[in-house]
């Protein structure tokens, strides 16, 4: 065996096992994702952001109820300036649901084509 077939081989292997945790920012629209690849053991973890408009150009669409069709803020009439604002404490407590399934397979994805952009695991 070559040395670049063996180096296929290994990110061939790099697959994601589990999505551990994710936060999703809908001001900044980033998704932080905690995940263990399937070499990580149970006290390893990794950690990547990905901008919510990188993941849908690369035709993942990842959130559950989130309007693909519209910026999906929630505006408000404000009477005294005569303007239509971003509520943003209702933006703040509106909770965004990840299909799992759809991000690992994304992050599967974006691995494979990407693999120097692994993050390295540490222990927690």
């Amino acid at each position: 065996m070559n040395h670049l077939s063996g180096l296929r081989k290994f990110f061939k292997e790099m697959k994601i096992k589990e999505i551990v945790d994710y936060y999703y920012n809908p001001k900044s629209e980033i998704i932080q994702v905690s995940f263990r690849l399937k070499e990580d053991g149970e006290d390893e973890i990794r950690e990547h952001e990905f901008e919510l408009d990188f993941v849908e150009k690369s035709g993942f669409f990842i959130l559950e109820n989130y309007n693909y069709e519209s910026s999906d803020f929630p505006i408000i009439y404000e009477e005294d300036t005569d303007e239509l604002i971003i509520d943003e404490e209702a933006l703040d407590e509106r909770e965004y649901e990840v299909d799992k399934i759809e991000l690992k397979d994304f992050m599967d994805e974006y691995y494979k084509l990407n693999p120097n952009k692994i993050p390295p695991s540490f222990l927690f």
